[in-house]
């Protein structure tokens, strides 16, 4: 299952949203998404007056980017990695 799927559920039924806002790692397991060992998993609930806005982990040459290349990238026209490794 994906953490789309997930995040229906929690819309669906509450008891599972409530879980999966106390011990995210453990109702993500139950629809079959694994978390990695190492990683903490916080979620939180937007409302219709709060939301929250997530910052991604930088990639390494992310203090490289002109300014040129931030608007490109704002606008969607850059070429950007399709995938980010964290490094521990």
């Amino acid at each position: 299952m994906s953490v789309s799927l997930a995040i229906a559920r929690a819309w669906a039924d509450p008891d599972y949203k409530s879980r999966l806002l106390t011990s995210p790692s453990d109702a993500l397991a139950e629809t079959g998404v694994e978390v990695p060992a190492g990683i903490t998993v916080k979620v939180v609930d937007n409302t219709t007056d709060t939301q929250h806005l997530v910052l991604p982990v930088a990639p390494p040459e992310a203090g490289e980017v002109s300014v040129d290349e931030l608007e490109k990238i704002a606008g969607g026209d850059a070429d950007l990695p399709t995938e980010i490794s964290v490094q521990q």
